[in-house]
């Protein structure tokens, strides 16, 4: 539909009066040199419907008569909303109100339960329906990605985030991204705020499944969230969830002191969490390869040997590309 002319029924009335007289043709021939039928322009003229702007225009440039003042441009079907006000007080005079909280309430719920029971019909009516997700098997891949939730993500009632460092963990986001849509079928959405990148799915499912896997939704320090068991039972698992772990909540470190007046740097390994059983969780994994991790406040979890830090890149490994570069880099400033 085109977009009509918005002037009082007066101004328009006698517009189209003036483009008559200064063009002395007929209503007819108006018409025919418009393409419009006769009735259409009788009816603008009696200002019963609003004008069309296309036609408008093109009578006051062809007859040099200026458009009504204080007229504006109406967009295709502008008065919608008009008519649908008076239909909805007609309705509600008729009828009363038409609901409240309790009926609306009732009226999700049964409107959710069918579209549960017939999801293709709703989801081809372009409603939002429950997603269909493939079952999550354990693998490395998943294991790792429960030990990136478990560090700096975390579920809600309708989502799976994972938050990072806008600035040091840009390119690990993209691994992050892809990892995700790898197990769990979906690319998630990207958001960037202030420091932080927020990497989102959306969907009940893919939170069941996880919750399924061992992970909670809610605060994870309040929970106080653990290392899911199957993956703490298997060798191979259990090394990628603690790499997940370390690459979000834990990295190398550079350690500045002085002994007996002369300068030392050393490079640690570090993970942080203020969960005590996933501490516990990350310490008994590292004790099985063989490290000797310390733990301070029962939230802090160090290795100071810089031979053990350097295993560490061979056995566990990172994807987090800021801590290979800080290990990179302390081996050829101090350890050359």
């Amino acid at each position: 539909m085109d977009k009509r002319l918005g002037v009082s029924k007066k101004s328009q009335r006698d517009f189209f009066q003036t483009i008559k007289m200064r063009s002395g043709l007929k209503w007819t021939e108006l018409s025919a040199l418009c393409h419009i039928s006769s009735r259409t322009l009788r009816d603008w003229v009696r200002a019963r419907y609003t004008a069309n702007l296309m036609v408008s225009q093109f009578l006051s440039k062809k007859f040099l008569v200026n458009l009504p003042t204080k007229s504006e441009i109406l967009e295709p079907y502008w008065y919608i909303r008009k008519i649908a006000r008076r239909g909805a007080l007609a309705r509600q005079k008729i009828y009363g109100l038409l609901g409240n909280r309790e009926t609306r309430r009732k009226g999700g719920i049964v409107s959710q339960q069918m579209r549960r029971k017939y999801p293709e019909k709703y989801r081809r009516l372009g409603c939002i329906v429950r997603k269909k997700i493939k079952p999550l098997r354990p693998s490395i891949h998943l294991a790792e990605l429960i030990g990136i939730l478990l560090g700096d993500g975390g579920l809600t009632d309708t989502q799976a985030r994972i938050t990072l460092n806008r600035t040091t963990d840009h390119q690990y986001a993209n691994f992050v991204s892809q990892l995700m849509k790898r197990i769990l079928g979906e690319k998630p959405s990207v958001t960037r705020r202030q420091n932080v990148i927020n990497l989102t799915l959306s969907g009940v499912s893919y939170v069941e499944s996880l919750e399924r896997l061992g992970l909670r939704r809610g605060n994870k320090v309040k929970n106080q969230v653990v290392i899911p068991s199957w993956i703490v039972k298997n060798r191979n698992y259990s090394t990628a969830c603690l790499r997940g772990l370390i690459d979000t909540d834990g990295g190398v470190y550079f350690h500045h002191h002085i002994t007996h007046g002369i300068p030392y740097v050393h490079l640690g390994l570090t993970f942080t969490n203020h969960s005590r059983p996933l501490i516990v969780g990350a310490e008994n994994i590292l004790k099985s390869h063989g490290f000797s991790p310390s733990v301070t406040q029962h939230k802090r979890l160090y290795i100071y040997n810089l031979g053990e830090v350097k295993r560490y890149f061979l056995v566990v490994k990172s994807h987090n590309p800021k801590h290979q570069k800080r290990l990179k880099k302390y081996l050829k400033l101090y350890k050359k």
